[in-house]
């Protein structure tokens, strides 16, 4: 295949840059937020068992899939897979599942812009002494005036979108490759400082208990789809934004070797999020199933406690911040290129973008306060069609499609490690295992209780 790298599209100046912004798009709210909680109400280590199989069996062959194609057709992802699908003698309709990976992580942005805009509220309360002396009521109360005010939630969310546009429209270089060298370094320190402290100040031991010393017999089906789950949600696989970043990965990059370094940096950030939060849960007699309110209400009113509780109450939030930041650009950068290629200018494209998902996040604010009553709110619908829907069959169309339609000379040239064990092992991945995996993930979720719970 021809060497696109001369397209319109720029490249990352090094594959560190690929492999920090990769990092930084599988590094977020999955890692920070939901993956402690989802490690808490299904069984601690038994969970983190299945999760790091998951990581290896399904998300880490699905990334793969999703950066092969990305490479080798050099553009946004429709154009990409338009790209491979021509060459390789299919339909060009398979531009469809390139756009609507495009507008899914549109509107994953919109309710992740206003989750991650209750990190900029408790930053600042706690910068402004607020966690000092909560009790039980007080922080549950904190929260719930911060989820009824339309108002301040919309705030945060347009604060956060903002910063979000401001590095998407400085460009590949000078925006996104720059902000990730800066924001990866100081997001590692954070958490490095974090997981210090909580030993210091917290139960350190009972947390390296809890997520290491697995209980099997906590082992079941239930169990181990959430953790499949939440290892495909993690490395941020189906939206395009993995795809976009791998289009600007110079050609001689190794794609195996960055992968095998975004997959292993992402899971750890997980793991060592869980060891900045369970030790201050245990060391305060929290329980570690309180759910998604786990970071925004429990912790808080364990910083209230604890020595210099303000102070590392403002980092753990801005370090939730900087987190959520990095893998925002991602879910913009595809929207914006898809647009640049049709003559719109990156700044327009990405405020597009940015438009978009704003209006969109509307309805996820008004489900906290004005929609709260509805069965089911605008918020719950979107998360759950996402988690349920879009990001498995995203999945399983990146297997489909690198696994089964793209000849297996192109897969081998591309991934650049020979037709040995490891490709071998590779295919059979994504043919077999991870699409078995993510059928019954499917599935499952979509019988009647998944959406009621």
């Amino acid at each position: 295949m021809p060497d696109k790298s001369s397209s319109v599209f720029p490249a990352f100046s090094s594959r560190l840059g690929f492999i920090l912004a990769a990092i930084g798009a599988a590094v977020g709210l999955g890692n920070v937020w939901r993956f402690p909680y989802e490690a808490g109400e299904n069984g601690g280590g038994a969970f983190v068992l299945i999760y790091l199989i998951g990581m290896v069996l399904v998300a880490a062959p699905i990334f793969l899939c999703e950066a092969l194609i990305g490479r080798r057709g050099r553009g946004s992802p429709p154009t990409a897979l338009l790209r491979q699908a021509v060459e390789h003698g299919r339909s060009r309709a398979w531009r469809i599942p390139g756009l609507l990976g495009v507008i899914g992580a549109l509107v994953l942005m919109s309710f992740y812009s206003v989750i991650a805009g209750w990190s900029l509220h408790y930053m600042l309360g706690a910068g402004a002494g607020h966690f000092t002396g909560l009790d039980a009521d007080a922080a549950q109360s904190y929260f719930a005036r911060l989820q009824g005010s339309p108002q301040l939630l919309l705030l945060w969310q347009g604060t956060f979108i903002m910063a979000t546009m401001a590095i998407v429209g400085l460009g590949v270089n000078r925006g996104i490759e720059r902000g990730m060298r800066l924001m990866m370094p100081l997001l590692a320190l954070l958490l490095i400082g974090l997981v210090v402290y909580a030993f210091v100040a917290g139960e350190g031991r009972m947390a390296l208990h809890y997520l290491f010393a697995p209980d099997f017999s906590a082992i079941t089906p239930e169990v181990a789809l959430a953790a499949v789950g939440q290892s495909l949600f993690s490395v941020s696989v189906g939206l395009g934004g993995i795809m976009m970043y791998a289009a600007y990965l110079p050609r001689g990059a190794s794609l195996p070797g960055s992968a095998a370094y975004v997959i292993s940096a992402d899971t750890a950030v997980a793991l060592l999020a869980g060891l900045a939060i369970f030790p201050i849960v245990f060391a305060h007699g929290l329980a570690p199933d309180s759910g998604p309110g786990l970071i925004f209400i429990t912790l808080p009113l364990a910083f209230g406690e604890m020595p210099f509780g303000n102070l590392v109450g403002f980092a753990f939030c801005f370090f939730l911040f900087v987190a959520a930041l990095t893998s925002s650009v991602a879910l913009y950068e595809p929207m914006t290129a898809y647009l640049g290629e049709r003559g719109v200018s990156r700044r327009l494209g990405v405020a597009v973008a940015a438009s978009l998902s704003w209006v969109m996040g509307i309805f996820s604010v008004l489900s906290f306060n004005l929609l709260s009553d509805m069965v089911i709110t605008p918020f719950q619908a979107i998360t759950w069609g996402l988690n349920n829907l879009v990001l498995p069959v995203g999945a399983l169309i990146l297997a489909y499609f690198a696994g089964r339609l793209l000849h297996r000379e192109a897969t081998v040239q591309e991934l650049g490690m020979g037709d040995g064990r490891l490709y071998r092992g590779w295919r059979l991945a994504v043919r077999w295992i991870a699409p078995g995996f993510i059928l019954l993930l499917f599935v499952s979720n979509l019988l009647p209780e998944s959406l009621f719970s």
